[in-house]
């Protein structure tokens, strides 16, 4: 058994803190084990109401609403990896110039990182009315603090030997950056802006319940008026374009190793 150094003592006092927390944490939620019980049992009866799958007529509508999400999340991961990309560069301590301009744009990613999708979803439909473009541009802003956050640690985990024998030759910073770095990071750079895609299409299914665009108003609408027959399409429409993506980065994953 190893010792109990002050380290040890500390980290089983963090560990300790944190169950503490979270057990009182459930009474306060009203979590409560007999009434999920009772939910487990009614589950069989409840699944009848989503099964089979229907569409209630609409199922042009579901599609093309469909293709709207899909366009969102792809906007908004353009728009997301446009910003993001400089804000991680300057993140990350090893590119940045000074250990305060990293410090300076952590802070900015963990600042976004902070304020909900949807709360900026919102804040975008007053300003340009319902539709896509809300969504797009909340989720633009969402992906500033994901990506940014994430195109900044892949900079950091690069070799960064390679790095200063580049530099050592008398190339400037930004030559070592775009020689150098980016190539270094460029899969893991690929990976994240694939994840984020995947999950811009996710948050565009829920952004659309607030008037954002999308399938997820017809998804509001279904379970307001209980065709959950319909919730099931939306699901499995949503469910296999999230799949068809995923083929999609295992592919590109593979082509830019």
């Amino acid at each position: 058994t190893p010792p109990w150094t002050a380290r040890r003592a500390r980290a089983a006092g963090y560990a300790a803190a944190t169950v503490a927390v979270i057990a009182l944490s459930a009474p306060a939620a009203g979590l409560s084990p007999g009434l999920l019980a009772s939910g487990l049992g009614r589950l069989p009866e409840t699944l009848g109401l989503f099964w089979p799958p229907g569409s209630s007529g609409i199922l042009p509508d579901l599609l093309a609403e469909l293709a709207v999400t899909v366009q969102i999340a792809l906007a908004a991961t353009l728009l997301g990896a446009l910003l993001a990309l400089p804000v991680g560069a300057l993140a990350a301590r090893n590119v940045a110039p000074t250990p305060g301009v990293a410090a300076a744009f952590r802070a900015v990613v963990v600042l976004v990182r902070g304020v909900p999708e949807l709360i900026i979803a919102i804040v975008f439909v007053v300003i340009t009315g319902l539709g896509p473009v809300a969504g797009a541009l909340a989720l633009a802003i969402g992906a500033v603090g994901l990506l940014g956050k994430l195109v900044a640690d892949s900079l950091e985990e690069t070799d960064v030997r390679v790095q200063e024998a580049v530099r050592a030759t008398g190339a400037s910073r930004l030559q070592v950056f775009t020689a150098v770095t980016l190539p270094q990071a460029a899969p893991a750079i690929v990976a994240h802006l694939l994840y984020q895609l995947d999950v811009a299409i996710r948050s565009a299914t829920l952004l659309g319940i607030v008037g954002a665009g999308g399938i997820g108003f017809y998804l509001l609408n279904a379970s307001r008026v209980m065709r959950f027959d319909v919730v099931t399409t939306v699901m499995l429409l949503v469910f296999a374009t999230v799949m068809a993506l995923e083929l999609l980065a295992l592919w590109l994953r593979r082509a830019v190793r």
